[in-house]
């Protein structure tokens, strides 16, 4: 979907959900990464904590940058993340809505 499908209170509302979505991973990611650091014991240990907060990296950057082409799918994932609800998309047009709940079923 392009820029020109989506009005600016339809832009405005996604970018602060994607916003909204996007800084609620981050914190979930420090309260779990808090947990797992207390568990750090062994180099196996942490080789392992590297690597999940290297997959982290990967998801957050992969989600860094709002773009409408892109972003009915970004918000269905952080719907499935339970990182953003259906409430903060109130105001979406009802097509781009019914899009956002049929990926986040998958």
């Amino acid at each position: 979907m392009s820029a020109a499908d989506w009005t600016h209170q339809e832009q405005s509302i996604a970018r602060n959900a994607f916003e909204t979505g996007k800084q609620r991973s981050i914190e979930a990611l420090i309260v779990i990464l808090r947990e797992q650091s207390a568990l750090l014991d062994t180099p196996e240990s942490i080789w392992k904590y590297h690597d999940f907060l290297s997959s982290e990296r990967y998801q957050y950057e992969g989600r860094a940058e709002f773009d409408t082409a892109n972003i009915l799918f970004n918000l269905a994932d952080m719907i499935k993340q339970n990182l953003i609800s259906y409430e903060d998309l109130e105001g979406l047009e009802q097509t781009k809505l019914s899009k956002i709940k049929a990926m986040a079923m998958f």
